[in-house]
């Protein structure tokens, strides 16, 4: 197969969500990772990833890609849930005057869940060298 010079690379995938929940259940970002994931609906349902600690999450259409970006420089360990569009629809969590569902909630309906690991980095320097 002959691809185009012009041709731009497809991002990594570092988190597939499928019908039973994500592959890998649990990741680790390493320091030189952007603080973000890009993520691959393969269900043919509309899917959700959350990160409740962050209040994040990302609602995907059925084969979809998408990057759920991550506050810049957070590091640590976080609880990870994939469920269906549906589930977390009728917890309410799609709705813009609530600010994150809790774990609590997402377990029973969780499809997955895992751990998210941002291994220490130093995107912290960036502010420093700004104000330099």
């Amino acid at each position: 197969m002959l691809q185009s010079a012009c041709t731009a690379p497809s991002p990594a995938i570092d988190l597939t969500i499928a019908a039973n929940g994500c592959t890998p259940v649990s990741l680790s970002l390493p320091p030189a990772h952007e603080p973000a994931l890009t993520i691959r609906n393969t269900a043919s349902e509309a899917m959700v990833v959350s990160i409740p600690a962050m209040d994040r999450w990302i609602e995907l259409a059925p084969g979809a890609s998408g990057v759920l970006e991550l506050p810049r420089y957070i590091m640590g360990t976080f609880d990870l849930f994939c469920l269906s569009a549906a589930d977390h629809s009728t917890l309410g969590g799609d709705n813009p005057l609530l600010c994150v569902l809790e774990p609590a909630e997402l377990v029973p309906v969780a499809r997955s869940a895992g751990v998210l690991v941002i291994e220490p980095h130093d995107r912290i320097r960036e502010v420093i060298e700004q104000g330099r």
